[in-house]
């Protein structure tokens, strides 16, 4: 078979035609940048998880890329700094650090890529939108839970989360409004154990060589640090009736310990809401006002806004043995 050089051309021109049209169709899914900040967490692994569960990216309209943070704020500044140069469509950031994630997020704002806030705050005032619980709130609400259950008082001790994050922050300013209104509770131990189950179960076991027969209750920001609590106190023969673990997020594990008697309140926190509901405020960041939110948390959680509202607040919803088997 003889080839022309007008027959190459033409070879040229449709494979021409052919690629572009394959380019087209590629920028055509929006491509999400979603910064865990870290996936070592059973919290930011379920976020995770949700994000990528979303419909618009189960039927492959929206491509996701996870980055684990590694509960490091530089990994976070770089790992944005990945996400400028490969242009991703939209940011969705859980942000490890209030303070040391504000200049990643203002730089990718000023390239030109909106980013969505989940999860955790951020010092920057220049994201586009968040959705996040209010921490403040959660906190609050565990205080005077303990308050409820020890109406005679006692000693308890609290983990903290790490120092400088925004859920540290205001879990703990929480957590002291609420114990506030019963004085005779007295906070008599507090430190961070870094979100991490090992860290919480050396803190209970150092405090219960430190304070024998003296702690009364156990507040934990979250639920890793509580069930390393637990371990420790099992070891210890601690009753979990006359001492209660309260703690926050509502993880597998966490629910688990309240259906067996181990864990007296966890608060429910959606990872779902804060994971999906970010992929639909990063979707509509990028396609504007025509976008109609496809998770379901907006009917059964809150209500969709669009761009009128900035910033979303996810409900807490307190689990303990009366409810927590709805949950598991």
């Amino acid at each position: 078979m003889k080839i022309t050089r007008r027959s190459t051309m033409a070879s040229f021109a449709a494979a021409a035609i052919i690629l572009s049209t394959g380019t087209a169709f590629a920028q055509s899914k929006a491509r999400i940048a979603a910064l865990s900040f870290g996936e070592s967490g059973e919290y930011m692994k379920a976020w995770s998880s949700e994000i990528q569960s979303h419909p618009a990216v189960k039927d492959g309209s929206v491509a996701v890329t996870i980055f684990d943070g590694k509960y490091d704020p530089l990994i976070q500044a770089n790992q944005i700094d990945t996400a400028i140069t490969q242009k991703f469509d939209a940011i969705i950031m859980s942000p490890f650090d209030l303070q040391a994630s504000a200049p990643a997020i203002d730089k990718a704002v000023a390239a030109g890529i909106p980013v969505i806030v989940s999860a955790l705050k951020t010092a920057s005032k220049n994201y586009t939108a968040s959705i996040i619980v209010n921490d403040t709130e959660g906190g609050r609400i565990i205080g005077e839970q303990l308050g409820k259950l020890l109406p005679n008082g006692g000693n308890v001790v609290l983990m903290e989360g790490p120092i400088g994050q925004s859920a540290q922050i205001e879990r703990k300013a929480g957590i002291d409004a609420g114990l506030a209104k019963f004085p005779k509770l007295k906070l008599i131990a507090s430190k961070s154990g870094n979100w991490s189950r090992a860290e919480g179960q050396s803190l209970m076991e150092n405090w219960l060589l430190a304070h024998p027969g003296q702690i009364n209750a156990v507040l934990a920001e979250n639920d890793e640090m509580a069930l390393g609590a637990i371990e420790a106190m099992k070891s210890a023969k601690v009753d979990f009736k006359s001492v209660p673990v309260l703690a926050i997020d509502g993880i597998p594990d966490g629910k688990r310990a309240v259906q067996k008697g181990e864990m007296t309140v966890t608060l429910y926190k959606y990872a779902r809401a804060e994971g999906q509901g970010a992929v639909d405020l990063a979707l509509h960041a990028v396609k504007g006002d025509s976008y109609k939110p496809r998770s379901e948390v907006w009917n059964s959680l809150m209500e969709w806004k669009g761009g009128s509202q900035k910033d979303y607040t996810v409900p807490w919803l307190i689990l303990d043995s009366s409810n927590v088997a709805k949950y598991m």
